[in-house]
Order: structure tokens, then C-alpha cells, then sequence
């Protein structure tokens, strides 16, 4: 064969390998969800990548004094940009979340239920609805691994912080009480301890893992 063709071919072959470098797309699961990434390599330190994330799944949690039933629901999509400081897997990462992560939390009296200091009965209570949300726009910072870098294949590795404000509450009832002043002014009461208990998730920590394919 042409010794031209052949040094031809392996630069294009080594091209595309270089090129493949460019562009990854991943598969995530963590704190925030599940998740679907693609990421754009411009140098070999830089990179920018984004992607959404969702799921949703229930849980017990007692909060104020009361036991409630929470159902989680992460909905959000992230734009970040890494820095590979030694051209390696670690990398830096600062990024924007447009959030729209949230929870309802449901509680039925089945015994005398005490809001703002006032104990009412089940029958007066009902069952109480507390909506819970965050900022629509949040930042986070993290530290991570692609051990995808110079191959096809690899695992992703972050640890982070969100920065996601204090949480929105709204609580409600359905009892007999039901829009009577005083019990909405203890509603409000317990609402307000209901968001000092939830005042810390302010800053949520959130890990990810990954698995990468570059292309």
C-alpha cells in the first residue's frame, strides 16, 4: 500500500480519537435525581456541560412535632462549567440550577393534633397539606472525577453543595376549622415552625455518580 495512504490514515485516525474528546453524554444517579448530561470539551482543562434531572419518591418525616408523608419530586435542569486543573479526571465545577425541586408533605390526624400551641381534635384538623419549594434559580459548586478522559468509556464522581434558598412553605388544612380566624392564625403559627425546621436544607449536599461515553 501507498506509504502516503497509510500516514493518511492514521491521521485521520488519530483525529478522530482526538476529536472524540470533544463530546460525552452520561448517564446520572444522586441527590438530585436521575439525570442526563451532555458535555462539551473545549481545551483540555475546560468544559462546559448540562443537562436534566428528575425522579420522585416518598418518605416518612416528622417536622414540628407532626409525622408526615412526603413525596419528594426532583424536576431541575443544570449548565456548568468544570476546570481540569492538572488535565486529569478532577475537576472544579461551578454551575446554575433552574429548580424546580419540591416536596408535599401530608399529614392525617388520627389523634389531637396541637398548631401554634392550641390542640385541636382530628375531626377539626383533618388532614393537613404543607406545599414546600425552593428558588427557581440556584447555584452550586463541586468537586469531582471523570475517569472518562482519553477513553470512550468511564465513571463520574461529584460531590457538591446547592445553594438552593430557604424553602417556600404553604400550609393548609381541611377540618371542620376550617377558615375560622383563630385556626388560621395558629395554621400560620405552626407554618412558620414548619420553615424554621426546614430552615437548614437552605444549603443542600448532593453526590452524583455517573457513567460516561465520549464521541
Amino acid at each position: 500500500m501507498n506509504p502516503r495512504v497509510i500516514l493518511f490514515c492514521a491521521l485521520a485516525m488519530t483525529n478522530a480519537e482526538v476529536l472524540a474528546q470533544y463530546h460525552a453524554v452520561s448517564a446520572k444517579l444522586g441527590m438530585l435525581g436521575l439525570g442526563l448530561e451532555y458535555t462539551y470539551s473545549f481545551t483540555d482543562r475546560w468544559s462546559v456541560r448540562g443537562g436534566p434531572y428528575g425522579s420522585t419518591y416518598s418518605v416518612d418525616q416528622s417536622a414540628a412535632g407532626i409525622d408526615y408523608e412526603v413525596e419528594l419530586n426532583w424536576d431541575s435542569v443544570s449548565l456548568a462549567l468544570d476546570f481540569h486543573p492538572t488535565t486529569g479526571a478532577f475537576r472544579i465545577t461551578a454551575g446554575v440550577l433552574q429548580n424546580n425541586n419540591g416536596a408535599l408533605a401530608q399529614s392525617t390526624a388520627t389523634q389531637d393534633v396541637t398548631l401554634g400551641g392550641v390542640t385541636y381534635t382530628p375531626a377539626q384538623v383533618g388532614t393537613l397539606r404543607a406545599d414546600i419549594n425552593f428558588e427557581e434559580d440556584a447555584s452550586f459548586v463541586s468537586l469531582g472525577w471523570d475517569w472518562s478522559r482519553n477513553r470512550r468509556f468511564g465513571i463520574a464522581l461529584d460531590f457538591g453543595l446547592l445553594n438552593q434558598g430557604v424553602p417556600l412553605i404553604s400550609l393548609s388544612a381541611n377540618g371542620t376549622l376550617t377558615g375560622d380566624p383563630a385556626f388560621e392564625a395558629d395554621l400560620a403559627a405552626e407554618e412558620a415552625e414548619l420553615r424554621d425546621a426546614l430552615s437548614d436544607v437552605d444549603i443542600f449536599p448532593f453526590v452524583t455518580l455517573g457513567v460516561v461515553f465520549r464521541f
